[in-house]
């Protein structure tokens, strides 16, 4: 029996997987965490992404703080390493990953380029830490195991 690629899946055992992600809390200069909107969900989120094959952690989190915002920062610290089976995804076709996420903090310097981004089409705001808007469960949690929410 010839069956196309995609139906394949449907015989195949479901996989888990772990994956290595780094989440930048980024904040400007009078404490507002930087949130993302997802723009087809609506929910907001921390930058984050997953580490590639030869990349350092750190360096997956400073390429994953200019892929989603379009900044950089030289102000980026280490804050904790999280993992566990509140940050997992399942995916539609049943495929499991489980995340290890190095969390880093950075500080965005406010100039005309930020300005410019933020509040503006881009799904870029600040928020203060106290009034976050909802979020994804990712970043819910990564922010609640800080102290953040």
């Amino acid at each position: 029996m010839d069956l196309p690629t995609r139906d394949i899946g449907q015989y195949i055992a479901k996989r888990a997987n772990i994956v290595v992600k780094a989440a930048i809390m980024a904040a400007n200069d009078q404490g507002e965490l930087l949130l993302i909107q997802h723009a087809e969900q609506g929910h907001w989120r921390i930058p984050v992404g997953e580490m590639r094959p030869g990349e350092t952690i750190e360096g997956a989190a400073h390429r994953e703080l200019w892929e989603e915002t379009g900044w950089t920062t030289e102000s980026m610290s280490f804050e904790s390493l999280y993992s566990g089976p509140e940050l997992r995804q399942v995916h539609a076709n049943g495929d499991e990953e489980y995340y290890v996420i190095a969390l880093f903090k950075a500080r965005i310097i406010l100039d005309h380029l930020v300005e410019a981004r933020v509040n503006s089409d881009a799904g870029l705001k600040f928020f203060d830490p106290n009034a976050l808007p909802p979020m994804n469960s990712i970043s819910q949690t990564l922010l609640e195991q800080s102290g953040i929410k």
